[in-house]
């Protein structure tokens, strides 16, 4: 997989254009896709008129920044200008956007080659995709973000868009073994993104490596103020309880050894129990995602009940049946958690956990996200990254998360814990091979 960072150098330095790299990324599609299926829609035409744009633009010496030339994949529930919005659903193949979402014309005006839309769960529920995981066919790539994870898994583009309203970006990418920013709530715009529960959904990114994620949100945030290299060790708080409850040996055994790496490095590691009542969060936070989707599905769904297929239809009928008073009572235990893990974080640079429960499922399910769906609750950025392989040879990853609003040095404590574990960055065993040998 290659980084952000390396395509700008190259094509600052001249040894490959924006069109060139563009017409590397197609053909790499063209060869795998139709194993991984995860593009719901292409649009080559227009990203080789916008590749042409940019070529001739950084030719002239003019430079938007790092992400000019640089080819995006875009999740199918957010809207670009003359693009279908599908959002999962076939029944919506002709909805075509008439404007471009807020962070779509941020991209456009950073200079990145916008070529498809990656396919989602429908709605960005719980459904399994068509899409495979990269690392393993039968193996899902998690959900809903699944095309994005995917995509940047088996090398077809550089970085994708994911949303994340419970564990729709952080999930997908560890499955899939590559990075991934669930950003503090609200501080990208959702403008122009089919919304699933309006109070707890998130824009994010997936890419190789953490300073990718850093560059893209430099960019869209506009971002200047990049806070140094952090100067000593970070100080750690390992979250217990629910998290090691929960999660497999395999997945312990992982964590232990990555704590060991970074206090022999000269992290400050504490840990850190969790109150009885934290596990009732994963209720409280799937109550208010399914009384926020049932008022914005109702009428739909009335309607065209054929259009959701089995899980996202069980969502929504939950929605319908609880009361206000207890989705109300829901919200201020959301408020109630964002205090209190906002309050330990005054003394810790970040809390560590896995990033999931356990290594990638098999495909007849998205994946458990019991651990990102605290995060999509809180509204805290929860940063994620690839440590190893696991004994069947599927990625294996942490989550970092830290204190609302601060993800430049949660960036910096990433490329930290990164430059720890160095981790191979690549693509998936035996992916070539499987493309040789299955006809398509």
């Amino acid at each position: 997989m290659d980084s952000i960072q390396s395509l700008y150098q190259s094509i600052k330095e001249g040894s490959t254009t924006p069109i060139n790299l563009l017409d590397k990324y197609l053909e790499r599609i063209k060869q795998i896709d139709p194993i991984i299926n995860a593009w719901e829609y292409l649009d080559p035409q227009q990203a080789k008129a916008d590749a042409i744009k940019a070529t001739k633009e950084i030719n002239s010496g003019f430079c938007r920044g790092r992400l000019h030339g640089i080819p995006i994949g875009i999740k199918d529930i957010i809207d670009v200008n003359d693009w279908p919005t599908r959002a999962g659903c076939m029944s919506w193949a002709r909805s075509f956007a008439r404007q471009d979402a807020t962070i779509v014309t941020k991209l456009r005006k950073a200079g990145a080659i916008l070529v498809g839309k990656t396919v989602t769960t429908a709605y960005a529920s719980f459904d399994p995709p068509p899409t495979r995981n990269p690392w393993n066919l039968q193996k899902t790539p998690g959900g809903s973000s699944s095309g994005s994870a995917a995509a940047v898994s088996a090398g077809m583009i550089p970085a994708a868009l994911g949303t994340q309203t419970g564990g729709s970006i952080t999930r997908p990418a560890s499955y899939c073994g590559v990075a991934s920013i669930k950003p503090t709530f609200g501080w990208i715009s959702l403008d122009g993104v089919l919304p699933l529960a309006q109070s707890m959904d998130h824009m994010g990114m997936m890419a190789p490596k953490i300073e990718d994620l850093e560059i893209i949100w430099e960019e869209v945030t506009e971002t200047t103020n990049r806070i140094p290299e952090a100067p000593k060790p970070p100080c750690i708080a390992v979250l217990k309880s629910f998290f090691s409850e929960k999660a497999s040996d395999e997945m312990r055994n992982m964590l232990n050894e990555n704590i060991k790496n970074f206090q022999r490095a000269g992290a400050q590691v504490a840990f850190m129990e969790l109150p009885e009542a934290f596990a009732n969060l994963t209720t409280e936070h799937r109550a208010i995602m399914s009384y926020e989707a049932f008022k914005i599905h109702e009428y739909w769904i009335s309607r065209r009940p054929e259009d959701y297929p089995p899980k996202i239809t069980s969502l929504i009928k939950e929605g319908s049946k609880i009361s206000p008073d207890y989705y109300i009572s829901c919200k201020n235990q959301q408020n109630h958690w964002k205090n209190y893990f906002e309050k330990n974080l005054k003394e810790h640079d970040c809390f560590l956990m896995p990033a999931t429960t356990t290594e990638a499922p098999d495909n007849e399910t998205t994946g458990d996200p019991a651990f990102n769906s605290p995060w999509s609750f809180t509204g805290l950025p929860a940063l994620s990254l690839p440590c190893q392989l696991s004994k069947t040879g599927l990625p294996l990853a942490i989550q970092l998360v830290s204190r609302s609003n601060s993800e430049p040095k949660l960036f910096q404590l990433g490329k930290w814990c990164e430059k720890q574990i160095d981790y191979s960055y690549r693509c998936p065993n035996g992916l070539n091979k499987i493309i040789k040998e299955v006809n398509f």
